[in-house]
C-alpha cells in the first residue's frame, strides 16, 4: 500500500518561484528521510546526474 505525498512538484516549484522573486537562488531541493522538501539556498552548479563520461574509483570494481 502507498502512502499519500504530503506535497506535490507544483508546491516545489511554487516555493521556488517565490526564493527567486525575494532574490534568493534555488542550488537545490533536498527531501530528508523524516518527510517534506527544504529548499537549499546558493549559487547553483551544474552537475551531471547521469555520470556518463566520467570515471570514479568503482568503475575499477563494478562490471559495467
Amino acid at each position: 500500500m502507498t502512502t499519500r505525498v504530503a506535497f506535490t512538484a507544483a508546491d516545489i516549484k511554487r516555493a521556488m518561484v517565490v526564493m527567486e522573486k525575494c532574490g534568493q537562488q534555488v542550488a537545490a531541493v533536498d527531501f530528508p528521510k523524516e518527510g517534506g522538501f527544504r529548499l537549499v539556498l546558493g549559487e547553483r552548479l551544474d552537475v551531471d546526474v547521469t555520470g556518463r563520461g566520467r570515471r570514479n574509483e568503482w568503475d575499477d570494481v563494478l562490471p559495467q
